[in-house]
């Protein structure tokens, strides 16, 4: 039987997860696709937005003077909304002319077809709005320094606001202690760093929704692991440590063909292919490391009251208990065709 602090705490883990405005499709980052063409008039324009369902709005887009909107479409798909907006524009457009969106995404890509051949464009937030250049759609070059710091960011947003690759360091950390937390923590990140460079690069190909699918199932597995180790008096032979790092670099990579479906979302600009990954990728590092440390620090707290293994417990029976559920709604997802 589970003593009453783990079922106290467990319960005020399930009422923040059902209280959270967070999706349930925990891996979910918020960018949007753009597609600009002229229409079959003169003067007439045609917008495709694809955005999250989460984010979805029938707020009007910010024209510029002159131009008005004149017929909008919005189709629901699964957890994305696609919208199909005309606009006629009276003459041409000032060099500075843009479209100010109403949906606050991250970033995505814009891909304009006004002059002439299709160019495509990486595209940063600006507070809650993306700006879409009209006159010039050429992607510009931007300094290291700048690319550095906005995909370091990215990594860092990405990390952090993905459950379940949280969940998983959760377990990591609820495992092992000292030198093997490192190792794991490490192989890991190796595991994650390795499938990302190689799906980004199309090295390899894997369809999304069952990755997904496995990566919910991991959180569960090593939740299960390390409740299993704590109730065998927590001591690890050298045949179980070896098993564990190869389950967990396994693991590793499929975490990291999740990363790289974002980092293409995000539309990097050919030019910065190789900075974007190195960059992303360590800030996905970054971001790792502070949850560790946050997730330490909790427990050398709980540990001053000598609660620490109630709240290991608890916080272990959370994961395995969230991880089953997602594995089982991206199942039925992707098998129904709406994932």
């Amino acid at each position: 039987m589970w003593s009453p602090d783990v079922l106290r705490f467990l319960a005020v883990l399930l009422l923040a997860l059902g209280l959270s405005p967070a999706p349930a499709m925990a891996d979910v980052f918020r960018v949007g696709e753009f597609t600009l063409q002229r229409g079959s008039d003169p003067g007439t324009y045609e917008l495709t937005a694809s955005v999250p369902n989460v984010l979805a709005s029938n707020d009007a887009l910010g024209l510029p003077t002159g131009c008005a909107e004149t017929d909008r479409e919005r189709f629901v798909e699964a957890v994305v909304v696609r919208y199909a907006i005309r606009f006629t524009c009276q003459g041409g457009f000032p060099p500075e002319a843009q479209i100010v969106t109403p949906w606050g995404v991250d970033g995505g890509t814009f891909t304009s077809a006004l002059g002439g051949a299709m160019v495509k464009m990486p595209l940063q937030s600006d507070g809650d709005r993306l700006l879409l250049p009209l006159a010039d759609t050429a992607p510009q070059a931007r300094p290291l320094p700048e690319v550095a710091r906005y995909y370091t960011v990215e990594g860092v947003v990405h990390i952090l606001g993905g459950w379940d690759h949280l969940c998983f360091v959760l377990c990591l950390c609820l495992l092992a202690r000292g030198r093997f937390l490192l190792a794991l923590v490490t192989t890991f990140t190796l595991g994650h760093s390795l499938s990302l460079a190689l799906a980004f690069f199309d090295v390899i190909h894997v369809p999304v929704p069952p990755v997904e699918a496995v990566i919910a199932l991991s959180i569960a597995f090593m939740a299960r692991e390390a409740i299993m180790t704590r109730q065998n008096g927590g001591e690890i032979d050298p045949a179980q440590r070896r098993r564990q790092l190869a389950v967990v670099a396994g693991f590793g990579l499929l975490h990291g063909l999740g990363f790289a479906t974002v980092l293409r979302e995000l539309g990097v600009a050919p030019g910065e292919r190789a900075s974007g990954l190195l960059f992303f990728n360590a800030g996905v590092e970054l971001g790792q490391l502070l949850f560790v440390s946050a997730v330490l620090g909790v427990m050398a707290v709980a540990g001053i009251f000598d609660r620490s293994e109630p709240v290991r417990r608890a916080a272990l029976y959370f994961a395995g208990i969230v991880g089953c559920f997602w594995a089982i709604e991206r199942v039925a997802g992707f098998s129904l065709g709406i994932a």
